[in-house]
């Protein structure tokens, strides 16, 4: 009976080390498939991460295909820079009435203005076309009957044309005028001789348009030294 008593107990132990063994061994089973479950999810979401990374283009892509900006224009054109209307090739043997008519061709057919009648005018006096009438008056004036020619016309042509940025036909009219009073200097002296109220008159005209003419070389030159710089 002990003997009896003792192989159960035996089979007993051996049972019950048996079940713990195998609930063991089935956990580790159990863990080892998660863990390769999981490793093929990643391995598959990096896969697919791949794909998708492959099948949209990048944004560096993106930005070589898109077409380049295209460049400004120039703030200002510039008319005619070369300023050939007087003492280049273009006015070489052209009366100031010539010259005045390649400068501003609207001239050539209109009728000449009075300036007496239109410099009260403050509407006249910012019709250029109107002042450029009375400029043509006043050179056909000055080389008739040789008098000096009025320069309240001109300095309006002349303010007319640098609120336009037009620099380089300012910079023109008041050579013509210059050269207008010039030519009237030179003949009335011939004829008459050298008098000090008529060299005190043609400097006084001419002085009346030094500071207006320095300061638009100074901006044609800088307006054609900011045209250089743009890209083409």
């Amino acid at each position: 009976m002990e003997l009896l008593a003792f192989l159960l107990a035996v089979l007993a132990i051996a049972f019950v080390l048996a079940k713990a063994i195998g609930k063991r061994g089935a956990r580790k089973v159990k863990i080892k498939r998660s863990i390769r479950a999981s490793g093929f999810r990643e391995a598959r979401s990096a896969e697919f991460r791949a794909e998708a990374s492959e099948s949209t283009p990048s944004s560096s892509l993106v930005a070589l295909e898109e077409p380049p900006a295209p460049s400004k224009p120039p703030l200002v054109d510039t008319v005619d820079c070369d300023l050939d209307w007087i003492y280049g090739s273009l006015g070489a043997d052209k009366t100031p009435g010539e010259i005045l008519g390649m400068m501003f061709p609207q001239t050539r057919f209109v009728e000449n203005q009075d300036w007496t009648a239109l410099k009260n005018s403050p509407e006249s006096k910012k019709d250029l076309d109107l002042m450029l009438a009375c400029c043509k008056a006043e050179i056909e004036t000055s080389q008739s009957q040789l008098v000096f020619p009025q320069p309240e016309c001109f300095k309006r042509v002349a303010s007319l044309l640098r609120k336009r940025q037009d620099y380089a036909r300012e910079l023109s009219v008041v050579e013509l005028y210059w050269q207008l009073c010039d030519s009237v200097y030179e003949e009335v002296k011939r004829r008459d001789g050298l008098r000090a109220q008529l060299m005190a008159q043609h400097s006084a005209l001419k002085a009346g348009f030094k500071k207006r003419y320095d300061k638009a070389q100074l901006l044609f030159e800088s307006n054609n030294k900011n045209t250089a710089l743009m890209p083409r």
